[in-house]
């Protein structure tokens, strides 16, 4: 899955950049927003694919965070 993400990752991008490189102007303007576009909603899915994982594992309550506390007395006792 990960092999196959680095290769469209390595593939795709380049081939974006060379078809909305605009000639007249030497700017690679559009294809530079597109990828900032890209990273804008992946950013947007990983914050909100990390939300829904820590609501589901009660990271972000703090009477989880007070159940998963070592006792003093250390593990095993």
């Amino acid at each position: 899955m990960v092999s196959a993400a680095g290769g469209l990752g390595g593939y795709l991008p380049p081939l974006v950049m060379g078809a909305t490189h605009d000639a007249a102007t030497h700017s690679y303007s559009i294809g530079l927003l597109l990828r900032v576009v890209m990273a804008l909603v992946a950013l947007g899915f990983t914050v909100l694919a990390m939300q829904g994982a820590g609501q589901r594992r009660g990271l972000f309550c703090r009477s989880s965070l007070a159940h998963n506390a070592i006792p003093r007395g250390g593990r095993g006792r």
